[in-house]
């Protein structure tokens, strides 16, 4: 599963089967969102916007952040 969506393996809750561990989380989730997740969010943006002709859909910035007040992030 790790293989097929690229998600690094810390992000997925496994342990580290030597001393070292997998390193950061966080750079770990910042260089999945960068490399992983903002090219899929954008292609789908362009794609499903140009579908519709107009803008329909459109993704908030990802954050490590708690969820802001006003709803969640989706």
């Amino acid at each position: 599963m790790l293989a097929a969506h690229r998600v690094p393996p810390q992000l997925m809750g496994m342990a580290p089967n030597n001393v070292g561990g997998f390193g950061d989380v966080e750079k770990a989730a910042k260089v999945l969102a960068r490399n992983e997740i903002r090219p899929l969010q954008s292609r789908i943006k362009d794609e499903l916007n140009a579908w519709a002709g107009k803008p329909v859909c459109s993704f908030r910035p990802y954050s490590l952040e708690e969820e802001e007040e006003d709803g969640p992030y989706w």
